[in-house]
């Protein structure tokens, strides 16, 4: 089982997907509540497509996908890397996506 949850969004215009991976594990090797995970992603996500659309982004619910659902998405970009999460923009047929915004 791997160290990280798995998260999808997709944004409509432009229309973009991303994959987001969170580590379980803090540093110290406690591991984190689900609502820190989802956190996580959020920020992530605001991070990744401008400050502009925070406000819809603190709407956005997580859309957790399999590991296995994870690996079929290709990652095409590596767009955010930090020592908590990486975002990855991704092609490719994977679970469904529901955090979109328009």
């Amino acid at each position: 089982m791997s160290d990280l949850v798995y998260f999808e969004y997709a944004l409509v215009l432009p229309e973009e997907h991303y994959l987001i991976e969170v580590q379980i594990r803090k540093p110290s090797g406690e591991v984190r509540g689900q609502a820190e995970i989802e956190g996580i992603a959020k920020e992530c996500l605001a991070s990744v497509i401008g400050k502009g659309h925070d406000d819809q982004v603190k709407d956005l619910r997580p859309n957790p996908i399999s590991e296995s659902g994870a690996q079929m998405l290709k990652k095409v970009q590596s767009l955010l890397t930090r020592p908590d999460s990486a975002v990855y923009l991704v092609g490719g047929a994977g679970a469904a996506v529901t955090g979109i915004i328009e």
